[in-house]
C-alpha cells in the first residue's frame, strides 16, 4: 500500500528525520495564512509531526498523514486522509510549501491520496474542509471533481476574526466515472 509514487511525488510516512524540514515549511507567512496562532507555532509542527508518526503505527490504522517527498528527497508538504468511525467516509487535506506551489505537485498528492482512499480503503465518500478564503484550496478540489457541498458562516474565529468554511465532496462512483478507479 505504502510508499505512494506518482511520477513528480513520493507519498510517505512521516520520519523524525522529517522535523526540520516540516517546522520550515509550515514556519512560512504565506503558509500560515489560514491557520490559528496556535496552530502556527513551531510546537505545534513538532507535536503533528510526532503524531504522525504514531498513527502510522496504530493497528488497525485510519489515519493515513503522510510526508509528500520530492523524487530527489525533498519534504515538499503533507497530504493526509483520514477514516471516519464506520470507515465509508473519510476526510482529507494537503499542505504544500510555497516553493511548489502552482508546479502541480499538490494536485497529484491528492489525486493519489483520494484514490488510494477508493481503492485501498475502500470508502465511499471523500471529503475536504477549508476556509472559505482560501481559493487555492477550492480550486485544487474542483479540479479534482469535488463539489462544494456546504459552506458553514462564521465556524472559525482566529487571526481577531471569524472565518466560513467550505465542505467539498467526491464519492467513489464519481472517481470511477472519471476513469481513476476500475471499481
Amino acid at each position: 500500500m505504502l510508499p505512494i509514487s506518482t511520477p513528480m511525488l513520493l507519498l510517505r510516512d512521516f520520519t523524525s528525520a522529517d522535523l526540520n524540514a516540516y517546522k520550515n515549511l509550515r514556519n512560512d507567512e504565506k503558509f500560515q495564512r489560514f491557520y490559528s496562532e496556535e496552530d502556527s507555532l513551531p510546537e505545534k509542527s513538532e507535536f503533528l509531526l510526532n503524531l504522525f508518526i504514531q498513527q502510522a503505527k496504530e493497528q488497525p490504522r485510519s489515519k493515513f498523514q503522510l510526508a509528500i517527498v520530492s523524487h530527489s528527497g525533498e519534504l515538499m508538504g503533507s497530504c493526509g486522509i483520514r477514516l471516519e468511525e464506520h470507515g465509508n467516509n473519510a476526510s482529507i487535506g494537503c499542505e504544500l510549501g510555497r516553493y511548489w506551489h502552482g508546479t502541480g505537485a499538490a494536485k497529484q498528492a491528492a489525486q493519489a491520496i483520494i484514490d488510494f482512499g477508493f481503492r485501498q480503503l475502500n470508502v465511499q465518500r471523500i471529503y475536504a474542509e477549508t476556509i472559505a478564503n482560501n481559493k487555492a484550496a477550492i480550486r485544487l478540489c474542483v479540479s479534482l471533481d469535488m463539489h462544494i457541498e456546504a459552506e458553514r458562516v462564521s465556524d472559525q474565529f482566529f487571526k481577531g476574526k471569524s472565518w466560513n468554511t467550505v465542505v467539498l465532496v467526491i464519492n467513489r462512483k464519481s472517481w470511477g466515472d472519471k476513469g481513476y478507479i476500475h471499481a
